[in-house]
């Protein structure tokens, strides 16, 4: 099994949230980041576009690379907070991609609490409603620090500047309401791709960096580096084919959720309140090995 890097050169970790109302294009637009960053797996793709042919669809539907709970698929919706981890030459993200219905929002809360910049779609057609007012409110609370607002299905108002200066006008009034100050807009399609990392030649009255650009130069990121490595195990894993599968007869893993650092391949860690010492020789996350994990990162250990 290959293993996988996912933190990023600078070592500097961005926590974001995304959320919004219902079908305002959360999950496609999360999709579409990991993709046209190269955050997404051969075999990950391939599962998508197998699930999109299946679903009669024309294109590939990128909301299914987050879409994970199997009644999510079904209703096409989100329910719960789905959690990416990605890189780029410039920095490190943990992404929480969370519900839009009424019924799911303390989940967004959940989602929204430890982000460092919460990624709020609004569907240019709608502008500002009920549920994007609730979002803003959890920000304002949480008081997250940075907030985005990511105008969407741009494409479907052929990219109308004066559309877009009218959501955004109202965007920021609302947010100026509950006393945010640091608001950013991007005009953007989820879709087709329009600003998510590139520039879109379609958009020639926007100025501003695209959606990615603007997530690697946001402040208020934390450097991992700096922070001790702690890790609360929760289970000791012995898979059950040890007995039938040589492979996994010496397996003994250690799961649980990184609580701060990181941690790499090779690693010396103290085991408390023992005081041992010993060496992390395989880092395990939903089926692949890693080379190396961070905070907040569920991840078994070996």
């Amino acid at each position: 099994m290959s293993s996988t890097v996912l933190t990023g050169t600078t070592g500097t970790l961005l926590r974001m949230a995304t959320a919004g109302s219902v079908d305002d294009g959360k999950s496609t637009l999360v999709g579409r980041l990991l993709h046209d960053s190269k955050s997404v797996l051969t075999d990950q793709l391939a599962a998508v576009e197998r699930g999109s042919r299946e679903k009669g669809l024309g294109i590939v539907d990128l909301a299914l690379l987050t879409d994970g709970l199997r009644a999510e698929r079904e209703q096409g919706i989100t329910i719960d907070v789905a959690y990416r981890y990605f890189a780029t030459a410039k920095r490190t993200f943990v992404l929480a991609d969370c519900p839009g219905h009424v019924q799911y929002t303390r989940n967004t809360v959940t989602g929204s609490s430890t982000a460092d910049v919460l990624v709020l779609l609004v569907d240019v057609r709608k502008g500002v409603l009920e549920q994007t007012r609730r979002h803003l409110a959890v920000a304002a609370l949480l008081r997250v620090p940075h907030l985005v607002f990511a105008v969407n299905k741009i494409d479907l108002v052929d990219f109308d500047a004066d559309r877009f200066a009218t959501v955004a006008a109202e965007v920021a009034e609302v947010a100026a309401g509950l006393g945010i100050e640091d608001v950013r807009c991007v005009p953007v399609s989820a879709l087709l791709g329009d600003n998510i990392v590139e520039r879109s030649e379609r958009t020639p009255w926007y100025d501003g960096p695209s959606l990615l650009d603007l997530l690697e130069e946001l402040p208020s990121g934390t450097p991992v580096e700096d922070e001790p490595f702690r890790f609360p195990v929760q289970l000791a894993i012995r898979p059950q084919a040890a007995a039938r599968d040589p492979k996994h007869v010496e397996y003994r893993g250690y799961a649980g959720q990184i609580a701060s650092g990181v941690v790499r391949v090779g690693d010396r860690v103290s085991v408390l309140p023992l005081g041992r010492t010993t060496t992390v020789v395989g880092i395990d996350a939903a089926g692949t090995e890693l080379d190396e994990a961070f905070a907040p990162m569920s991840v078994t250990l070996r």
